[in-house]
């Protein structure tokens, strides 16, 4: 998959069955997390690429209710610029989480697959397995 980072084909192939996932969650599992501003620069990267390649939308979702709101491919770009800013590191916990506020409380940026991704996620899978990156698998 010579088109895609390694990043993007984790978060694509993560997307596979899914369809939809919040951003936290999907950095979380496609990375060992350990607080480095590296970990969102090449999530946001890979993010960037795989809407460019029409691969992946943005959008807003709610805890309760979800509400789910996909946004244009021009706006999905705006947000991924901002992604940054969600997150903080939970060092206690040793994971990413909102900056933001309570998840109950506000809406918060999620990732949605496209027909075009999840064809492309099912070929990576094909090829390379399921969350082939796990050292514990």
């Amino acid at each position: 998959m010579p088109d895609l980072t390694e990043m993007a084909q984790r978060i694509l192939s993560e997307l596979e069955e899914i369809w939809d996932q919040n951003v936290f969650s999907m950095l979380n599992t496609v990375v060992t997390p350990n607080g480095e501003a590296a970990q969102l620069a090449e999530f946001q990267a890979a993010l960037a690429a795989l809407v460019e390649r029409d691969y992946v939308l943005m959008g807003y979702e709610g805890f309760v209710p979800r509400n789910p709101e996909q946004l244009s491919k021009e706006r999905s770009l705006e947000m991924i610029s901002s992604i940054p800013e969600w997150f903080a590191f939970d060092e206690a916990e040793r994971f990413w989480t909102l900056s933001k506020g309570p998840y109950n409380e506000i809406r918060y940026p999620g990732i949605y697959s496209t027909q075009e991704g999840r064809d492309k996620a099912f070929e990576i899978l094909d090829r390379r397995g399921y969350q082939w990156w796990r050292v514990d698998k």
